[in-house]
C-alpha cells in the first residue's frame, strides 16, 4: 500500500471527524438511507416466493425515520398498469415522503427519461430518490461526451435547514470493466458540473470495493472483475466515504451490505459527502429484510449526519 496515499485519506477523515472541534451543533440531524430494492420486475424470481413484498419493503424503508431515501433497482414490470413502484410511492407519500425524483435509463439510446409514467414498460433498474425535504430541482444523466453509463445518475437539490443540499444516486453494473470510466468520465463530471463547490451527498450501489478500504487494488472473482479504482476519483475530488467515520470501530461482517460475497466486495452500498457542514455521527447496516431468502446482497445502509454551525456565529 502506498504510504503517502494512505496518509492522505487518513488525514481527510481526521479533518472531517475533527471538524466538530470548530463547530457547535445546530440541533437538527439529517438521516439518509440507501437501498437496492431487489428488482421487482424479476417475475420468475419473485413468483417462487409469492410476490414482491411491497408492504414489507415500505416498513423496511421507513422504520429508521430517514429524511431521504435513495433507491436502486426500481425495475418496472412490463405491461403492468400499476407498477410496484407506484404502490411503494403511494404508501411512502402517506408516511411523509411527499417529494420524489425518478430516472429510467435507456440501454438502447443511452439517454433515459426523468419522471415516472404510470404503466410504462420495464427498463433496466431505474433510480429513485424520495424525500421528506422539499425538492427544488432534479438532474439526471446517462451519457456525456460519448461515454455512456449502464444505469446513469439521478440527483436532486433539496432544501434543508433553509439551505440547498444536493443528493445524488447511482447504480453501477456488477463486475464490469467499464465502471472506472462510468465514474471518472460521466458520473463525477456530471455531479461536479451541477454542484460546483456546493454541499453534496452521493450514494448508491457501487458494485465495487471501497477505495478507502482497499486503495489502488483490483481482483477477479469468478467471472467478474472488481476494482477499487472505480470510486477512487470520488476521493481524489474531495468526497469522503462517511460510513467508516460514523461507525469508528470496523467489523467486516457487521459492515457488510452484501454478506454473501467475498470480503473484497462486502461493502458495495456506500454514501459519500463533500463540502457539507454535516458530520456523520451514526451509521448502521440494516437487517436482512427477506426472512425467506439466504441473503447474498443487498442490505440497506443508514447514515445520520449532525449539523454543525460555525462557533463564531
Amino acid at each position: 500500500m502506498n504510504i503517502a496515499f494512505k496518509l492522505k485519506y487518513i488525514l481527510a477523515i481526521l479533518l472531517l471527524a475533527g471538524s466538530a472541534l470548530c463547530y457547535n451543533v445546530k440541533g437538527q440531524n439529517l438521516r439518509v438511507l440507501t437501498f437496492n430494492i431487489w428488482d421487482p420486475g424479476d417475475y420468475s424470481w419473485w413468483e417462487k416466493r409469492g410476490s414482491y413484498p411491497v408492504d414489507a419493503v415500505v416498513d423496511y424503508l421507513t422504520e429508521d425515520n430517514a429524511d431521504v431515501l435513495i433507491l436502486q433497482e426500481v425495475t418496472l414490470e412490463s405491461g403492468q398498469e400499476e407498477q410496484v413502484y407506484a404502490r411503494i410511492k403511494r404508501q411512502l407519500e402517506e408516511k411523509g415522503y411527499q417529494y420524489t425524483a425518478f430516472y429510467r435509463p435507456d440501454y438502447s439510446k443511452g439517454v433515459g427519461r426523468v419522471g415516472y409514467i404510470s404503466g410504462m414498460s420495464g427498463s433496466g433498474y431505474p433510480l429513485v430518490i424520495l424525500s421528506k425535504l422539499p425538492i427544488q430541482e432534479t438532474y439526471a444523466v446517462q451519457t456525456m461526451d460519448g461515454k455512456t453509463m449502464s444505469k446513469g445518475v439521478l440527483g436532486v437539490k433539496v432544501l434543508f435547514n433553509n439551505e440547498s443540499l444536493y443528493v445524488f444516486n447511482t447504480h453501477l453494473s456488477i463486475g464490469s470493466p467499464f465502471t472506472d470510466e462510468e465514474v471518472s468520465k460521466v458520473a463525477l463530471p456530471f455531479v461536479n458540473s451541477v454542484v460546483a463547490d456546493s454541499p453534496v451527498i452521493f450514494a448508491g450501489d457501487w458494485n465495487s470495493p471501497s477505495a478507502f478500504d482497499f486503495p489502488d487494488s483490483a481482483k477477479t472473482i469468478g467471472q467478474y472483475h472488481y476494482s477499487s479504482k472505480t470510486t477512487q476519483p470520488l476521493l481524489d475530488s474531495g468526497f469522503v466515504d462517511v460510513y467508516p467515520i460514523a461507525v469508528q470501530k470496523r467489523d467486516i461482517q457487521k459492515d457488510a451490505t452484501c454478506p454473501g460475497q467475498d470480503d473484497y466486495i462486502k461493502r458495495v452500498d456506500r454514501i459519500y459527502s463533500r463540502n457539507t457542514n454535516l458530520r456523520p455521527v451514526k451509521a448502521w447496516v440494516k437487517e436482512n429484510p427477506w426472512e425467506y431468502i439466504d441473503l447474498v446482497d443487498h442490505l440497506g445502509v443508514v447514515v445520520e449526519f449532525e449539523v454543525m454551525k460555525d462557533a463564531g456565529n
